[in-house]
């Protein structure tokens, strides 16, 4: 006497749909590749978010930079200093607003080296803030990495098992 296999690797999915007669290991590994498809997607986000960042980072350096260089002459707290470093700060100051820079001190004349040292010191904060989360974003980008691999492999051991089962069938 002859048994018929049965497998449950032959039951058709939900009608009507694209899994409709496909073997559930297929589903799984379609399914599968679909999340990992997801997760590539979000990591790729992450990685135009951390781009930008990094830019903004390198512009309010870059912007930093070139005040520093300017304001570099005026080393007293003179009058003539005073309006020189006011006029370095004005000069630069619609950079430092498009940059998303607080610029509301910036204006008003003469500034003195203490705020003028206040005003860089924020600009370096930002910086700096950029690139701290630059790392905590490349944290999550190595989960989402992590996630799309472990998905992707799930949909190939799903369809290895897909073809054991096949091969199994096909000897009897």
């Amino acid at each position: 006497m002859s048994v018929a296999p049965i497998s449950t690797s032959n039951v058709n999915a939900i009608k009507g749909t694209e899994f409709e007669g496909m073997s559930i290991q297929m589903m799984a590994a379609m399914v599968m590749l679909e999340v990992g498809a997801t997760k590539k997607k979000e990591a790729e986000m992450k990685i135009s978010d951390m781009k930008a960042q990094n830019d903004k980072a390198k512009q309010l350096n870059n912007l930093l930079d070139r005040m520093n260089a300017e304001l570099g002459q005026y080393t007293k707290d003179e009058d003539k200093d005073k309006v020189g470093r006011g006029t370095v700060l004005i000069k630069y100051m619609f950079e430092a607003k498009a940059l998303g820079v607080d610029v509301s001190n910036w204006s008003g004349g003469s500034k003195t080296s203490e705020q003028v040292r206040a005003i860089t010191s924020a600009l370096q904060h930002m910086a700096e803030n950029c690139n701290s989360d630059n790392q905590t974003q490349m944290v999550k980008l190595q989960d989402f990495m992590g996630q799309y691999n472990s998905f992707v492999s799930g949909a190939s051991d799903q369809i290895k098992n897909a073809n054991q089962i096949l091969q199994g069938l096909a000897k009897n």
